[in-house]
């Protein structure tokens, strides 16, 4: 059987890929990409977390000094000038380095699958609520 996200055949056991792809993934996926995704969607309602997409199907779990992301923060996560991805994500929003193509970052293979669309680098998936500080306060 192959795993639905990476595409490697996989003899073992396989496991839910659920929220990322309808399908079974293997063991590298699950622990890369599945569960750091679940607990991403479980947890951002309750502490103010975002998750950095990797480019070879890998995430993390980042959060903020403070109760928002600061730029510097932001730029640390994509590695570089931020700029905002037009693609709808629950309340979410999708930052991108913006000289992915001309620094030549590696193409997000994670973002492809997820997104059918190429991002080069990290990309970030941060709620709106913790994105900046309103400028009330």
């Amino acid at each position: 059987m192959k795993c639905c996200i990476c595409g490697k055949v996989v003899n073992g056991y396989l496991h839910n890929a659920y929220p990322v792809k309808e399908g079974q993934c293997c063991e590298d996926c699950n622990n890369k990409l599945v569960l750091p995704f679940r607990i991403f969607l479980a947890s951002k309602e309750r502490s103010p977390v975002a998750l950095v997409l990797k480019p070879k199907f890998e995430a993390e779990i980042v959060k903020p000094k403070e109760k928002y992301f600061t730029l510097p923060e932001l730029q640390k996560a994509v590695d570089g000038y931020i700029e905002i991805a037009p693609i709808p994500f629950e309340d979410s929003l999708i930052v991108v380095n913006e000289e992915g193509l001309i620094k030549r970052y590696p193409p997000n293979l994670t973002g492809l699958f997820l997104y059918e669309w190429k991002f080069m680098g990290n990309i970030l998936i941060v709620p709106k609520s913790i994105f900046e500080a309103p400028e009330e306060e």
